[in-house]
């Protein structure tokens, strides 16, 4: 089996989002909602200052439209964070809040990139995104 150059990074963001979501259940509910985003978006922000300065150099230009879409992500990072903070306070646990809002987020938005970027929805993926979807509804669903 050979992986794809991206699966490595992708295996180690898989890494590094688990450990986000276990600090971020940890911190919920010791603190409100919208100030644990904003804490932990400062945090992040610090750790990418230094990560661009004393990082590596990846030589990719930066462009306008690159900063309008990531700070459009941003915002909705700013969402997404306040919204699973308050899933969690409210008692959701890991498993439910993290593969819904996480899981089912990639998978809703895995079914759109073929329109705006022209991926390929291949079986393959189209299987996994079902399976992706399944879980959200299952979880979702949970008594």
């Amino acid at each position: 089996m050979t992986l794809a150059p991206w699966t490595l990074p992708a295996l180690a963001a898989s890494l590094c989002f688990g450990a986000h979501y276990l600090l971020l259940r940890a911190a919920s509910g010791r603190l409100g909602d919208a100030l644990g985003g904003l804490t932990l978006e400062v945090a992040a922000a610090a750790g990418l200052l230094v990560l661009y300065f004393v990082g590596p150099k990846d030589g990719v230009p930066t462009t306008t439209s690159g900063l309008v879409w990531s700070a459009l992500s941003g915002f909705a990072i700013t969402g997404g964070v306040t919204l699973l903070f308050m899933s969690l306070r409210l008692g959701g646990p890991v498993a439910g809040t993290g593969t819904i809002a996480l899981g089912g987020g990639v998978a809703l938005a895995a079914l759109v990139t073929p329109l705006f970027f022209q991926e390929t929805l291949t079986p393959r993926r189209l299987l996994g995104v079902g399976l992706g979807l399944v879980a959200t509804l299952v979880l979702a669903t949970e008594g």
